[in-house]
């Protein structure tokens, strides 16, 4: 079913969004906001603003200021939301036009109503099945302010509170410093700042371990500065979600059905892949491969299901932006308290720096990206991404009632960073004052894939040893034991629970290139060789956080 578009009574006048990004290499979790799941470009990309509203914005026309009283319909008429909602079908045709992405499915919520909900395209290349507004994405790191919101449920009851230790309830979630242990709260889990480095525990999970056997792990983590860096961490943000689960005394998937998805009436939600596979109407995900849109490989999130697991149509997720919009009510009952939910998108700790001397810095909430517009608006964003084939983008402006997402089943190119500020822009303005979808394709084409010391190839390389002289087992306590092993003629890296196999390429003298199952195509393996002529180590990079990436001989 379609979602019938209905005329909005008013909008107030926005200017285009900063849009946030969100995963890590795999969540390369935001659009990739620090490494990638995770998740869109990295927040550090981000166009720089100012707060102070600019002459042309403030004579835009409908422009109404920040607290004003006139409420979310003054300034702007009827005709303008019908013309800006009857322009959409042309943005998304366009975008799709130019990129090829497979499928799309938008949704604009206004004044508590969801007046625009409609999918594009086809949910897999090859087949004639369209994609329709109930149509399952899996959204990645999107998941993030979803499942906080499902915490919010959880303080409402007074099972936990935003900013007391985690530790009681997971007395398994153990940290390097033992200090932090302690006093890590909720809040810093679900906001970076606990310390831990960007990406921790990803490579893990693509080994094959266990949501339970990682978070275990990070015990060997070396942190940053606690609460005064802001570093995306998916596990991080699981282990706060594992932990709020504990409190309640249900698994996370009970506990995000029981405290959102069942009394919110989101009845294609879940965080558990098994339900996503089970929908007749999923969309698959896609890789773009020498211009060509293919399936991509299945993603299975559910050991980071708090940060990165969550599937669900788009009708669901503008469910989800009325509860947010509305203070935690929707149709009139009361799902999450107001008090609750507020702390979710109060800056916690800012985003990197400004872009400019006079630049807007952006803060990271409590599962949001929380920023002002150049004319003063509040915004709540974030993106998801997932490189093996997802895409997603939901941005709100709470004083508007205005909420825009836009899901996708293409690998993060900036499709729905670039839709979701066109549409918001055709309200404000009534046009369109830049062109985001350059911007977009232009920013996720700098975005850096890989270690940057293969950017250029040795020359002359500096031949190899032996195989021999590489051959055998390296362990330490968080990766447990990798296997350098005969394959063929050459040699290959064989690790984790799974049994994944990397084949070894030569790169120059003890080091050689794999390519792993991370969302960075290529990473590198470099052999230290003892007084006997044997490798006494590998290092596999700091991938994890500095100093847990070598490995010593067994």
């Amino acid at each position: 079913m379609i979602v019938e578009r209905k005329v909005a009574l008013g909008l107030v006048a926005v200017t285009m969004l900063v849009a946030c990004s969100d995963d890590a290499p795999e969540d390369a979790g935001a659009a990739p906001t620090t490494t990638a799941e995770a998740t869109s470009v990295p927040e550090s990309t981000a166009e720089a603003t100012t707060t102070t509203p600019t002459t042309a914005a403030t004579e835009a026309p409908g422009y109404v200021a920040p607290g004003g009283a006139e409420g979310a319909a003054a300034g702007v008429s009827r005709q303008q939301v019908d013309d800006a909602l009857g322009m959409i079908d042309g943005f998304v045709e366009a975008e799709m036009e130019k990129t090829g992405v497979p499928g799309v499915a938008a949704a604009v919520v206004y004044d508590d109503e969801v007046v625009f909900a409609e999918g594009y395209g086809v949910r897999e290349v090859g087949t004639d099945d369209a994609v329709s507004a109930d149509t399952v994405f899996q959204i990645a790191s999107l998941s993030k302010p979803i499942t906080g919101t499902a915490l919010a449920g959880l303080v409402s009851k007074g099972i936990i509170d935003w900013d007391e230790p985690v530790h009681p309830y997971a007395p398994d979630l153990i940290f390097s410093d033992p200090w932090v242990t302690d006093h890590v709260t909720f809040a810093d889990l679900y906001s970076h700042r606990s310390g831990l480095p960007d990406g921790v525990g990803e490579s893990l999970e693509f080994l094959g371990y266990t949501r339970d056997e990682i978070l275990a792990r990070l015990r060997y983590v070396p942190l940053n500065p606690f609460r005064a860096t802001y570093a995306y961490s998916n596990f991080g943000m699981t282990a706060g979600g594992d932990a709020a689960a504990k409190a309640a005394g249900v698994s996370f998937e009970d506990m995000i059905d029981e405290q959102l998805f069942e009394p919110a009436g989101m009845a294609t939600a879940s965080a558990r892949y098994a339900d996503f596979l089970e929908r007749p109407d999923r969309a698959t995900i896609h890789v773009r491969l020498d211009g060509e849109w293919v399936p991509g490989p299945t993603r299975m999130p559910d050991a980071q299901a708090p940060a990165g697991g969550v599937s669900a149509a788009v009708t669901d997720v503008a469910t989800w932006v009325r509860l947010q919009l509305n203070g935690g009510t929707l149709d009139g009952e009361e799902i999450v308290s107001e008090e609750a939910l507020l702390p979710t998108h109060t800056p916690h700790i800012a985003v990197g720096s400004p872009g400019t001397y006079d630049g807007q810095t952006i803060s990271y909430g409590l599962g949001w990206n929380v920023l002002t517009d150049q004319v003063g608006y509040l915004r709540w964003a974030h993106s998801g991404a997932f490189t093996r084939g997802a895409a997603t983008n939901a941005t709100l402006l709470p004083a508007a009632g205005l909420g825009v997402i836009v899901l996708t089943n293409g690998m993060p190119i900036g499709v729905p960073e670039t839709l979701v500020e066109e549409i918001l822009d055709q309200i404000a303005t009534g046009g369109q004052t830049r062109d985001r979808s350059e911007y977009w394709s232009e920013s996720f084409g700098r975005q850096s894939v890989g270690d940057p010391a293969l950017s250029e190839l040795p020359d002359p390389p500096t031949t190899a040893r032996a195989n021999d002289a590489y051959l055998g087992s390296y362990a330490n306590d968080f990766y447990g034991t990798f296997e350098v092993v005969a394959d063929g003629e050459g040699m290959a890296l064989v690790a984790g629970p799974d049994r994944v196999t990397y084949p070894l390429t030569h790169w120059d003298a003890d080091t050689f290139t794999y390519v792993p199952v991370l969302e960075s195509p290529w990473a590198t393996i470099t052999f230290t060789i003892g007084p006997d002529g044997r490798a006494s180590s590998i290092d596999i990079g700091d991938v994890d956080g500095e100093g847990i990436g070598t490995l010593n001989r067994v």
